[in-house]
């Protein structure tokens, strides 16, 4: 059984593709957004010979037949080729990478490997220039969020980073190492410095077999929210489109396998195999996935809409999102009576174009609740009257019981192990499963623990823990969403292959017994957890505090 479901993008013949992207779709509402990180990586060991001032690119052979010889020339603008022994089978104009190799000329101990299909790699083609490399990455963002407006969906690339001083990663040619290698980078570094939902590798390093790009499927919102693909054209809308097909690929979407799947060009992004033929639009196979995965999953990271500040690419007036320099962006097909479409500029009069304390042009005043209570963990919030934004969201004091006594208030949640069974396993009921179940977690086991400090180690719960440690469920879906089933009779666990990605515990904040939660997979008593559960004194007469909704991604 798999640990994950992955999809892999091939590059052939045949007269279909696909891409990948993420972003947010709700029927009930109107365009969402998503915040994707992109990481650029040149290939490896760039060296100078300062006499000539000639750049040699060394890439490993990596058992293949056709690796090349090369020299570049960088104060011609151009590349050379010396000495050329043998020609890629794959150079056929169709394709976009090729390889040669060979030696440089008057050195017969050297040895260069290169792909110069791409003339050698974007970035060292545009001359080291990140001003140029950027605005492709650019180029390659305005294509997928064109691609992804007819499902609302909106792209905010919040982060950025051109490698040029050597690789975070590894960068090899197997594709599912990248995969791993990248994911793991992303949890353990990544997450900490910028926030966002999904990132991407973009690499120079040409991948095994027939492989483009490659990415989890249906893991938006998880540790395993990333994707790789390879820079395999010198067209930006060409690697645009394999790259919203892998972020499809994290979307819920699989591969267009059916006739029946039918898009209004030749080839669909979700097709498995890229074509000759740039796509530019997802199929209805791939837009009934895509509303089927939003409602089964509920990915719950897409319904923050990014801050405009936040966003590093220029601003475009007209795609509908609100960015730097602009002071609304009301689309292509505005009907906003308050935003001037062609300037992104309010009209005569308008204070406001958009915003839940914005009506009809105006801001609203303090009086007006502009968030309703959503329930016993949750509060009301009212516009400020300065601003067109409702106010940051807050929510009740930790440890407040909920949900009729099933649970304990927790950053605005209710956690509850049947509810974190639902998220585990997909919609349906889920009985509570047996102690026996959870008894389990005294073994310290791969499939029964309560600390995890490294991939192959496994500690024990005591037994007044066991309910804080490993997750476990009875009946629905064989398969969870994310990890690998472990079965023991009825008792059923989630299991990943480490640390970095396992969501397979119990909650923190989940009730364990009355007037207690799991803590650092411990149970304890509520007043150890939050140390101010009895906030009256605080908060007279209402028993709550304003604390920031923060919205904790769980990248783990």
């Amino acid at each position: 059984m798999r640990w994950f479901d992955r999809s892999d993008f091939t590059q052939s013949e045949k007269d279909t593709q696909r891409f990948l992207f993420f972003s947010i779709l709700n029927p009930v509402m109107t365009i969402k957004s998503a915040a994707v990180f992109l990481l650029i990586m040149e290939n490896e060991k760039i060296k100078m010979n300062d006499s000539k001032q000639n750049f040699l690119f060394f890439c490993p052979q990596y058992h293949r037949p056709d690796t090349l010889t090369y020299a570049m020339t960088v104060d011609e603008k151009k590349v050379t080729c010396c000495h050329l022994i043998t020609q890629s089978p794959f150079s056929c104009p169709c394709q976009d990478h090729c390889f040669y190799h060979g030696r440089i000329v008057n050195d017969s101990e050297s040895s260069v490997s290169i792909k110069i299909c791409l003339v050698v790699f974007q970035y060292v083609k545009m001359n080291r220039d990140q001003k140029k490399m950027r605005q492709r990455i650019f180029e390659i963002v305005n294509f997928v969020n064109m691609v992804y407006k007819p499902l609302r969906t909106f792209i905010a690339l919040v982060g950025l980073e051109i490698r040029t001083n050597g690789d975070l990663i590894s960068v090899t040619p197997p594709a599912g190492a990248n995969l791993d290698a990248f994911m793991k980078w992303r949890n353990s570094e990544l997450v900490t410095r910028i926030k966002h939902d999904n990132a991407h590798l973009i690499s120079g390093i040409d991948f095994e077999g027939p492989t483009v790009g490659l990415a989890f499927i249906g893991t938006l919102c998880s540790g395993h929210s990333v994707g790789v693909v390879q820079d395999h054209s010198d067209a930006a809308i060409a690697v645009g489109a394999t790259l919203s097909h892998e972020m499809g690929h994290n979307l819920g979407m699989d591969h267009d396998d059916s006739s029946g799947c039918l898009c209004s060009d030749d080839s669909c992004i979700m097709a498995a195999a890229l074509s000759w033929k740039t796509p530019r639009s997802f199929s209805s196979c791939s837009s009934s996935n895509y509303e089927k995965y939003l409602t089964s999953r509920s990915p719950s990271c897409l319904l923050d809409k990014p801050d405009y500040k936040s966003v590093v690419a220029p601003a475009v007036c007209g795609n509908g999102f609100k960015e730097e320099g602009e002071q609304c962006d009301c689309g292509s097909e505005c009907t906003n009576p308050c935003c001037n479409a062609t300037t992104c500029t309010l009209k005569e009069g308008s204070q406001c174009a958009e915003g839940e304390c914005c009506e009809n042009c105006k801001i609203l005043p303090t009086s007006r609740q502009c968030r309703a209570k959503q329930d016993d963990c949750d509060l009301a919030e009212y516009c400020d009257g300065k601003s067109t934004t409702c106010p940051e969201d807050v929510f009740a004091v930790n440890g407040l019981p909920c949900d009729g006594g099933q649970g304990y208030c927790y950053n605005g949640q209710c956690p509850q192990r049947p509810k974190q069974c639902v998220k585990m396993y997909g919609s349906g009921e889920y009985p509570e499963a047996k102690q026996g179940c959870y008894n389990y977690n005294t073994r310290g086991v791969y499939y029964g623990f309560c600390k995890r400090p490294s991939n192959n180690q496994f500690i024990p719960c005591q037994q007044e823990d066991v309910f804080c440690g490993k997750l476990f469920c009875e009946g629905g879906n064989d398969n969870p969403n994310y990890g690998r089933m472990v079965a023991i009779g009825t008792c059923k666990a989630a299991f990943f292959s480490d640390t970095t990605s396992d969501q397979g515990q119990v909650e923190t904040g989940t009730k364990c017994g009355d007037g207690k939660v799991c803590s650092q997979n411990q149970c304890v008593d509520l007043q150890t957890a939050y140390r101010n559960t009895n906030c009256s004194a605080k908060c007279p007469g209402h028993a709550v505090s304003t604390t920031p909704k923060t919205h904790p991604l769980r990248w783990n």
